[in-house]
């Protein structure tokens, strides 16, 4: 497995915790990491293009034969 294909599941992993967080829990995050969410607010449409664009990045990389699907 490639460097880029271990970052990219990382991403990907970073993506969709972000979405569960800004789509199911937001008061917890700003609750329990108000630190945090004074700079990085979880906002649901910024979630959503920030997994758009991870998936996309994973469909280029799997056109390019990276990943190992």
């Amino acid at each position: 497995m490639s460097i880029e294909a271990i970052i990219w599941y990382a991403v990907l992993l970073d993506s969709l915790a972000a979405n569960f967080i800004a789509w199911f829990c937001p008061q917890w995050y700003q609750t329990k990491l108000p630190w945090l969410h004074k700079f990085f607010p979880l906002k649901k449409s910024w979630c959503l293009v920030y997994l758009t664009l991870s998936l996309w990045l994973g469909c280029v990389l799997h056109r390019q034969e990276v990943l190992p699907w």
